[in-house]
């Protein structure tokens, strides 16, 4: 019966050192550049699309976000408008992970997940919020369904909700 007990004392000691040591590397600051240099393509329902590129620094634990970069809204109907935009707020970062793509090894630093952040649209001097979401593919573990891209809401005005074309990588800085 000792023996027992100290092989489950030991299991329970061994098992709580790993899943605490796990859980500080989660806890651990992650700082990632973000590189958009190709446009991004996003369609609405309406047959509007945008195309986004941009670049900036996110961290995860604190969130924080620095990024900027330019957007061309095109009208299903024929004409557009074009803008920057400027990231206002982490809202989320779910990593897919690093170091792979598609099965295949790329650079240990080069990392993909779902990006999604608070953004103010601004063409000439008309500003509107925005939430915009960036999807990079590398890694083992992005989503079946997730595609290489972005969407882009502005809440009351328009849904971009169907990644068209992507192409994005963020790179672990830390």
């Amino acid at each position: 019966m000792r023996r027992y007990i100290a092989f489950v004392t030991a299991v329970t000691l061994t098992a709580t050192l790993l899943v605490s040591a796990t859980a500080y590397a989660d806890n651990e600051p992650q700082t990632f550049f973000l590189e958009m240099e190709s446009p991004n393509v996003a369609e609405a329902p309406n047959g509007d699309r945008v195309a986004v590129t941009g670049e900036g620094t996110f961290t995860v634990n604190p969130k924080s976000v620095e990024a900027e970069g330019r957007f061309t809204h095109t009208f299903a109907g024929g004409g557009s408008l074009s803008g920057t935009w400027n990231a206002t707020q982490l809202l989320e970062y779910q990593s897919y992970g690093c170091g792979v793509v598609f099965g295949s090894p790329i650079p240990p630093n080069l990392c993909g997940g779902a990006l999604k952040m608070r953004v103010t649209l601004t063409v000439g001097t008309t500003e509107l919020d925005g939430i915009l979401t960036v999807f990079c593919v590398i890694g083992p573990n992005p989503p079946n369904s997730a595609s290489e891209g972005i969407t882009l809401v502005v809440p009351g005005i328009i849904n971009f909700n169907r990644v068209v074309t992507g192409e994005n990588v963020y790179v672990r800085l830390d």
